[in-house]
């Protein structure tokens, strides 16, 4: 067998092995990170794209094994984690000497319920860099003094205290983007009519507590930044590989720290690149919304999710719905495409309550919201909503439909262009969560929704009502 020369692959997964799963348009940033960072430290990592390439489950791990790696890392997401199990098990199958090492929300969650398989050897709990180096850097053994981790011993699990996290994320390298292949990306981004873009971020954590988000959970504590001048300094640097590129911000909350975000406008204009984000519409005034369209700002997405505002407090979401109508007028007055994301069929959510959302929904794109997305409320290992439903966690499922949908050159059929929408983002949950709703239903419900949005059509209640013969 050849010496291991390199001491880990990640391994992008799709969503499902079982049949094509759609691409994103951007590749799986935390295996960047965490790939460039341990290659930063002197060892060697690589990255497997198999959501990329569309690679069926056996291929993906003999992929794995002719890298011939000490360790494989792999991400435990709600949607995909029973892939991941079914991946782990086939390297090992192949390769059995090859340590895998699972992360991700789930991991951090319950982090005894994923090593409970045989084939997943260890588990890092929380922010990655640090724990993983030092995994790496440790060999197969003495892992009892590294903060952050779970690993087994005998069969029995053992659980290190969780890792301090990174203060200082500017001591974190550059994104090493020469890890992926790009050209798929900036293919489908060219399909869909999204500028040719790279990914990044600014900050991680968010300083609200939302029931349902797993932030809360995965990122507790202060939100931390970057400094400004790094932010600009790696934007410089993946122009001078990328030529002209957009930049996709994926923070939670873009906007929330108004003295950094004044210092991004006035340094980002030297760049020449432009941008998109995301951020709550209260932390926006109409100086911000024209700063951003003058520094370069294409695309912000604003995360309401609800359009009650009873639920909004509920949800501890605490958005003022009037702030968002307002706001929302001021990205189409000075050109930024402005997109909002909703959910619908949380535990407790009424069906008038869905009404609302729905009707709020139709008055924001009446007020020239460009875009809008809906979700089937999913409950997230680790979020305050969930330990209501415990019985509901990781039972999650990817939509398919296998008809072909889309727009042709004479316009889409407002059906086809619900059905479009729905299929590229959402995932649903396997389980019943809401009372007045079963999960087919809350699908219908979305389909329609963005029908009558794209018709700027109220809905009834008794329209919702009906669906409960469907």
């Amino acid at each position: 067998m050849q010496d291991k020369n390199t001491d880990i692959v990640f391994l992008a997964n799709p969503l499902t092995w079982d049949r094509e799963s759609r691409m994103d348009i951007k590749p799986a940033l935390n295996l960047l990170y965490l790939a460039s960072y341990i290659n930063s430290r002197g060892l060697k990592a690589e990255i497997i794209d198999a959501s990329c390439e569309n690679m069926p489950l056996k291929k993906a791990a003999e992929k794995v094994s002719s890298r011939n790696p000490r360790f494989l890392g792999v991400s435990f997401y709600q949607g995909s984690h029973d892939g991941v199990i079914r991946l782990c098990g086939e390297v090992k199958k192949i390769a059995p000497e090859i340590k895998i090492i699972g992360g991700g929300p789930l991991m951090t969650a319950a982090p005894e319920r994923l090593l409970a398989n045989d084939s997943v050897d260890m588990g890092v709990i929380g922010e990655g860099e640090y724990s993983l180096y030092e995994i790496l850097s440790a060999g197969n053994e003495n892992f009892e003094k590294i903060d952050g981790i779970a690993y087994k011993i005998g069969g029995a699990l053992k659980v290190n205290p969780k890792k301090s996290y990174i203060e200082n994320l500017d001591a974190l390298p550059f994104l090493d983007y020469s890890l992926i292949d790009m050209k798929p990306y900036f293919a489908l981004q060219e399909k869909l009519s999204v500028p040719r873009s790279i990914f990044m971020t600014t900050s991680r954590g968010c300083a609200f507590r939302c029931t349902y988000c797993a932030s809360p959970f995965l990122w507790p504590g202060k939100v931390r930044r970057h400094s400004v001048e790094r932010i600009i300094n790696e934007i410089k640097h993946h122009r001078n590989i990328f030529g002209k590129i957009n930049i996709g911000f994926l923070d939670d909350s873009f906007f929330a720290d108004k003295k950094w975000i004044d210092d991004f406008f006035s340094m980002i204009t030297d760049t020449g690149v432009n941008y998109s984000c995301i951020g709550r519409a209260d932390h926006i005034s109409e100086d911000t919304v024209k700063r951003l369209a003058e520094t370069g700002c294409n695309f912000v997405s604003m995360g309401v999710e609800t359009g009650s505002a009873k639920k909004q407090k509920e949800l501890k979401k605490f958005l003022n719905l009037d702030t968002v109508m307002k706001n929302v007028a001021l990205f189409h007055k000075y050109g930024v495409y402005c997109r909002c994301f909703f959910m619908i069929g949380f535990p407790d959510e009424t069906v008038g309550e869905m009404a609302e959302t729905i009707n709020f929904a139709v008055d924001l794109k009446k007020n020239d919201m460009r875009d809008c997305t809906f979700f089937v409320t999913n409950l997230y290992a680790g979020t305050e909503m969930s330990k209501k439903f415990e019985d509901s966690l990781w039972k999650t499922e990817i939509y398919y439909n296998n008809q072909k949908t889309g727009r042709d050159s004479s316009g889409a059929k407002s059906e086809d262009f619900a059905e479009e929408k729905f299929s590229r983002y959402s995932s649903v949950p396997a389980v019943n969560i809401n009372p007045y709703l079963n999960n087919t239903q809350l699908v219908e419900l979305v389909k329609i929704a963005y029908k009558k949005i794209n018709e700027k059509r109220y809905i009834s209640e008794a329209e919702i009502e009906a669906l409960r013969r469907f």
